[in-house]
């Protein structure tokens, strides 16, 4: 009996341990935002289309934790590696010797990532960025 239960436990640790690993998977490959939802503390609501705005914001996660972030504005683009890490829904990146934690959610081939007040130093305020996976 005494075998059954660590037997039990030892696949029950497995099970979501393997669980624990698949949003992971999901997030490796090259994603690109599409549009901005930006929220202001003063009640400001408005959605930003980026090729509208003439910005670009790409995120490249590998399979081994490394990766790439772009950004480009006004036809100037700049590229900087990253490392990261995918703990449930909280995005972990290090860019530049810089680490910022946010949450994300991924579904098939896009991804929401959410910027908090005090992420974009304003309180009340709230940028989500819409993502596609190409």
């Amino acid at each position: 009996m005494k075998r059954f239960f660590i037997l039990t436990a030892i696949l029950a640790v497995l099970g979501l341990s393997s669980c624990e690993k698949e949003p992971s998977r999901a997030i490796v490959g090259t994603w690109e935002a599409v549009t901005m939802d930006v929220t202001l503390g003063e009640g400001i609501n408005m959605t930003v289309d980026m090729a509208d705005a003439g910005m670009r914001l790409m995120f490249t996660f590998n399979s081994d934790g490394t990766g790439s972030a772009y950004m480009e504005s006004e036809g100037s683009g700049d590229r900087a590696q990253m490392e990261y890490e995918l703990f449930g829904n909280v995005l972990t990146m290090t860019i530049e010797g810089e680490t910022s934690s946010v949450p994300v959610t991924i579904d098939g081939k896009t991804m929401t990532m959410e910027l908090s007040g005090e992420f974009i130093g304003e309180d009340g305020s709230n940028i989500k960025i819409h993502f596609r996976k190409i």
